[in-house]
């Protein structure tokens, strides 16, 4: 396993210490960024387990049908010979899924494996280290940082050289990233003529206030899934976590998402004292509450916007609807898992073979 990692560790730790402390003047704004909830074994256990609950549909519904939706778009990479790069391993069940299917064109494909966590790293691909052996790279890195990608891009360039790569980011990650649309610009940029992007995200065709309150329940319901959401507070702090203070909340931002917040509030009824990672303490005021989670549902227009500011387009899309249950939200319609694989504008094919418009429809927003 390799580091590409070029950031300095003193500074990761003070970065996770300014956004938990918040606001200099007043403390308000306290959060986990997204980068440090996965990070440590107790995180990353608590995501492999939430993975695998069928009360946690977003996740494990993905992970179900994925092999169907990879099925029906692969047929436009061919029989190019891909080498496969994974942007955040997760479960590895994707992944061993789309390796199956590689492998046959390319026996002698490298898998890269990469994750912020090195724990994820590990359980997440030890199945496949075990079917591939010899041919499996996993290289810890934060590829949400714009030079963590330049340095992964001029690794691969010396290591495969003009070979093609897939790239993939699964299971809606892209949603949980703050600047979502800067990082894909930057991904983007990292793909050659030869190479393509699988991007999984999660969608919603109709933004309305019935929506708004299912992408908000859709987490609460699932006991595993709030255990994740707070296993970096409770691994980088002293709390003693309930989950019971949990909220989520969730609006349209504008036609482009839904985006729904995670929020653990001191219901303590007093103020308390808060550790952090370097010792210091802070208050954490009764009633106050600290992001520990940001996702998002994108509409149709909203995934226009990010593929065109990155100047990516679809050569092949499809989705899995039901990513819901129908106990929760019966009137909610067009939630789904999408997959897309792209590639750069400039070398795109002069017809899509299944363009997005034809696998979403028309969104509508409404109040």
């Amino acid at each position: 396993m390799l580091s590409l990692e070029r950031e300095d560790p003193r500074a990761f730790l003070m970065e996770m210490v300014r956004a938990l402390k918040g606001d200099p003047d007043d403390g308000t704004g306290k959060k986990i960024e997204n980068k440090h909830r996965y990070i440590g074994l107790g995180p990353t256990i608590a995501w492999l387990l939430t993975s695998k609950d069928p009360s946690y549909p977003v996740a494990y519904d993905s992970i179900a049908s994925f092999g169907r939706i990879w099925d029906d778009c692969q047929s436009v990479l061919g029989d190019v010979p891909y080498h496969y790069v994974s942007l955040g391993v997760g479960t590895g069940d994707k992944d061993r899924h789309v390796l199956d299917r590689l492998q046959s064109r390319n026996p002698d494909m490298l898998y890269v494996g990469l994750d912020i966590s090195s724990a994820m790293l590990k359980l997440g691909t030890q199945e496949t280290r075990l079917r591939i052996p010899g041919r499996s790279l996993l290289i810890e890195l934060d590829f949400e940082e714009r030079s963590s990608l330049s340095a992964l891009s001029e690794f691969l360039d010396r290591f495969v050289e003009d070979e093609p790569i897939l790239f993939s980011l699964l299971g809606n990650s892209l949603g949980n990233i703050e600047d979502d649309r800067s990082f894909l610009q930057t991904l983007a940029g990292v793909l050659r003529p030869q190479d393509r992007l699988a991007l999984e995200v999660a969608t919603a065709t109709t933004l309305d206030k019935q929506a708004v309150r299912t992408v908000a329940a859709e987490r609460s319901g699932s006991r595993l899934y709030n255990e994740f959401a707070t296993a970096a507070l409770a691994m980088y702090t002293d709390l003693t976590i309930d989950t019971n203070w949990l909220s989520y909340q969730a609006c349209i931002d504008e036609d482009f998402a839904i985006r729904v917040e995670g929020y653990y509030v001191n219901r303590s009824g007093g103020d308390i004292p808060l550790m952090l990672p370097n010792r210091e303490i802070v208050p954490y005021r009764a009633g106050e509450g600290i992001r520990v989670l940001l996702g998002r549902r994108y509409s149709p227009q909203g995934l226009q916007t990010l593929l065109a500011s990155s100047r990516l387009v679809d050569v092949a899309a499809d989705q899995h609807r039901g990513a819901v249950p129908v106990w929760q939200s019966p009137d909610v319609q067009g939630f789904a898992s999408t997959l897309m694989l792209l590639q750069r504008a400039e070398t795109a094919t002069t017809v899509p073979i299944v363009p997005l418009a034809r696998v979403w429809g028309q969104a509508r927003s409404t109040d």
